[in-house]
C-alpha cells in the first residue's frame, strides 16, 4: 500500500499569546501556513496582525507558545529565509536606492541585484535618486523591490500598497505575483481587501488577538456567495 506523507507546512503556530503590559495583543492562536500559498492576514486595526508579523520576523523574541518557520524558532537564523516589509518604511534622507541595494548585496546572500533592478525599473524609480526627492509610495515601491529581491523562504508584508496611489496599485500587485516563488510563502496584512484580494489564496482574520475566520478565497466566496470583502466583514 503506498502511503502519502503529507508536507509539513511552512509556518507553524501554535498557542501563541504576546502580551504588552495588559494589552493582549494576540490571545492563543493556532493556525499552520504551507508553502506555495499567499495569505491574506486581514483584521482592524488593533487586531493582533502586526505584532503577528514581527513575530515571525524575529523582532518579539518574547511571547507564549510556539513559532516555527521551516522547523526553526523565529531568531537569527529564521531572519536569513524571511523577507520583512514594515508598516512604516525608513530609509536616511541623503541615501539613494543604490546604496541602500549595495548593503542588501552584502547582509543577504539570497539577495539579487539583477532582480532589485528590474524591479525599480518596473516601477519607474532611479536607484540614484535620494530618498529626500521621493515620495511615500516611491520609498514604499522601493523597499518592496528590496523585499521581493531577496530568494527567502517566508515573505511577511505589512501594507505594501498603503502609501501607493491607484493608477500604481496594479502595478505593484503584479510585480508581487510575477516574482512569488512557489517553494516559498508570503503573508500579506491589508485593509485594502477588495483590491488585493486577487493575490490571496487564503484569508485568516484576526480580531482582538484572536482567528475569528480563515478559508481557501474559493472556497469561501462559493459557500457564502458573498464578496470576500463582504465575508471578512462579517467575521
Amino acid at each position: 500500500m503506498l502511503t502519502l506523507v503529507q508536507e509539513k507546512p511552512l509556518v507553524r503556530i501554535s498557542g501563541l499569546t504576546k502580551r504588552f503590559k495588559e494589552v493582549t495583543a494576540l490571545d492563543d492562536i493556532s493556525i499552520d501556513f504551507p508553502k506555495g500559498e499567499i495569505i491574506g492576514l486581514l483584521g482592524e486595526n488593533g487586531s493582533g496582525k502586526t505584532t503577528l508579523l514581527k513575530i515571525l520576523a524575529g523582532l518579539y523574541m518574547e511571547y507564549g507558545g510556539a513559532a516555527e518557520i521551516d522547523g526553526d524558532k523565529p531568531s537569527h537564523i529564521t531572519k536569513a529565509k524571511v523577507s520583512y516589509l514594515p508598516d512604516k518604511v525608513r530609509f536616511a534622507n541623503e541615501k539613494t536606492p543604490e546604496e541602500v541595494i549595495e548593503f542588501y548585496s552584502t547582509y543577504f546572500d539570497d539577495f539579487s541585484e539583477e532582480k532589485c533592478r528590474e524591479l525599480l525599473q518596473r516601477f519607474g524609480l532611479e536607484a540614484g535618486k535620494p530618498f529626500k526627492e521621493m515620495s511615500k509610495g516611491m520609498v514604499e515601491k522601493v523597499q518592496l523591490s528590496l523585499v521581493m529581491a531577496r530568494k527567502a523562504r517566508l515573505y511577511l508584508l505589512d501594507e505594501p500598497i498603503g502609501g501607493v496611489d491607484g493608477n500604481a496599485r496594479e502595478v505593484v500587485m503584479d510585480a508581487i505575483l510575477d516574482n512569488f516563488d512557489p517553494e516559498s510563502s508570503m503573508i500579506v496584512v491589508t485593509h485594502q481587501i477588495h483590491e488585493m484580494e486577487r493575490l490571496f489564496d487564503r484569508v485568516v482574520v484576526l480580531k482582538e488577538g484572536r482567528i475569528v475566520g480563515s478559508g481557501i478565497c474559493e472556497e469561501l466566496i462559493e459557500k457564502y456567495g458573498k464578496p470576500l470583502e463582504e465575508i471578512v466583514r462579517g467575521m
